[in-house]
């Protein structure tokens, strides 16, 4: 059965893997990516073979255009059957976006906070609403300081991407329980050590390390994408929620990762920060 499935990070890596497993089952998507360029040409690939799509430029580290973003999205498509958060990036040295949030946390976390909620009436709308986040691994081994979440006062570029992956799974346990009384799904996965253009963003020896790894260590693409596609699309999974996922199969998170005062205290911080610095309510707030 043909779906609406939305997937951010659509021009690279595993974004545009699953974007064309999904065309091949001729769905309808919704791409969203940063490089108007790339994704004209992604979008004109597809329509070649027949498939119905709509592009939409954004930076998703901004958060008044992911909100806006999310807003017009939300009017253009009333009903939406996936939500696949997969943009993301990790930045060795910190940086601060133009609206003073630090970068690997308003990317990988608000982004992913701000598209889920923001689209949750068109969710809601489809016979069984999925939302999936792209996390990771690499989570593993750290915890949330909220004394300084946005490393302010000392900043390690693994260590923040580390605990913004953290908070991908907080944010997904907390949402699907948030959710439980309704259709939609809420799930997180980790999709492997892929070999991609993740992290080519950065300098110096952080990019030759992590481009020495990638060419030892990586598994492909395509396999990096599975998890992802078979969370979005496979029948058994329609009142699966909560969950973290590798390799296709229900798996353990870090037991870190289970606290849900930290989880709820995640998502207070989160919410205050987009209500008082930001002025935004998300329909039905």
């Amino acid at each position: 059965m043909s779906q609406i499935i939305l997937v951010t990070g659509a021009t690279d890596g595993i974004g545009r893997v699953c974007v064309q497993s999904f065309a091949k089952s001729k769905h309808e998507l919704i791409l969203v990516g940063r490089n108007r360029d790339k994704l004209s040409a992604l979008v004109s690939s597809l329509q070649v073979q027949g498939v119905k799509v709509h592009s939409y430029v954004a930076d998703l580290s901004l958060v008044k255009d992911t909100f806006a973003l999310a807003e017009t999205i939300r009017n253009q498509h009333p009903k939406i059957d996936v939500l696949l958060n997969n943009a993301g990036a990790y930045f060795d040295k910190r940086t601060v976006t133009n609206e003073g949030l630090e970068s690997t946390f308003a990317l990988n976390h608000l982004n992913y906070f701000i598209l889920s909620l923001g689209l949750l009436p068109s969710l809601k709308a489809a016979e069984q609403g999925r939302i999936i986040n792209v996390a990771s691994r690499a989570h593993e081994g750290v915890e949330l300081d909220f004394k300084d979440l946005l490393a302010e006062n000392q900043y390690s570029g693994w260590k923040q991407y580390q605990r913004s992956k953290l908070m991908n799974i907080y944010f997904s346990y907390e949402l699907a329980e948030r959710l439980n009384q309704t259709k939609i799904t809420v799930n997180c996965l980790h999709p492997g050590f892929v070999k991609t253009k993740f992290g080519q963003n950065n300098e110096g020896l952080a990019k030759i390390l992590l481009t020495f790894a990638q060419n030892i260590f990586a598994i492909s693409e395509d396999k990096g994408a599975e998890t992802s596609i078979f969370l979005a699309t496979d029948p058994s999974l329609s009142s699966t929620s909560g969950k973290y996922f590798v390799k296709k199969k229900e798996s353990k998170s870090s037991p870190v990762s289970y606290d849900k005062t930290a989880r709820r205290n995640l998502w207070t911080y989160t919410e205050d920060l987009l209500k008082h610095k930001f002025s935004l309510k998300f329909p039905g707030a």
